[in-house]
């Protein structure tokens, strides 16, 4: 099997995985970017979960950018009281100040433009364009690096969500046309079989394709 095929195979199984497993949360229904933005600032640091507990509740208050620029800090910070982190409360209010001072209220659908807003770092920027904008990008974080390093033997010195080798793999088996179910995919698997402690390899779909379950079995 070549490397085309195989990271054809990967997504492929992958994505077949998720259809039968996949996590539902209120974020996941939805396009609009801005509301997909503030899961994401959310769900920094902090467990899907508990987001879920205070998300719809939030996005309720503040449905939109204009909204939430003009609201009251207190008001803001009493969500984030409940998912810790208060600095990011700050934050959502700073970023929708300057989405409405700079980009008449609405998320950028560019990369350039969307690391250009505060704090918003690559993995920010890529699950919005793929999440919302249905662009044809691979999402990086530690958990897809955790799988990549796993399948495929690799390693790295540094944080490997740095490490351009594991942006360079991401893409090559992100599958065109099919970026935001595959990304979903890939985290959900990190999340729930290939995990930091105790991977569940025998029922992994890709665990044939795996340089760290054959040594496993071996």
């Amino acid at each position: 099997m070549n490397r085309t095929q195989e990271g054809e195979t990967i997504a492929s199984n992958l994505i077949n995985w998720h259809l039968r497993t996949k996590r539902d949360y209120p974020w996941r229904r939805t396009k609009d970017p801005f509301r997909i933005l503030v899961a994401e600032i959310m769900l920094q640091r902090t467990k899907a979960n508990q987001v879920e507990a205070v998300y719809s509740s939030f996005i309720k208050q503040f449905p939109d950018s204009h909204t939430l620029s003009k609201a009251n800090m207190h008001n803001i910070e009493e969500y984030f009281q409940r998912l810790g982190l208060m600095w990011r409360a700050r934050l959502l209010r700073k970023l929708a100040a300057d989405l409405v001072e700079k980009h008449e209220g609405k998320v950028p659908q560019t990369r350039e433009d969307l690391l250009k807003l505060p704090s918003i770092g690559e993995y920010v920027a890529d699950a919005i364009l793929s999440f919302a904008f249905q662009k044809d990008v691979a999402v990086v974080d530690s958990n897809v690096c955790r799988v990549l390093s796993r399948v495929f033997g690799m390693s790295s010195k540094g944080e490997a969500r740095r490490d351009k080798r594991f942006r360079r793999k991401a893409e090559e088996i992100l599958p065109k046309g099919k970026a935001r179910e595959y990304n979903l995919a890939i985290l959900d698997h990190a999340a729930l079989i290939c995990r930091p402690k105790r991977p569940r390899c025998p029922i992994c779909p890709i665990r044939t394709m795996c340089s760290y379950y054959s040594k496993l079995i071996k």
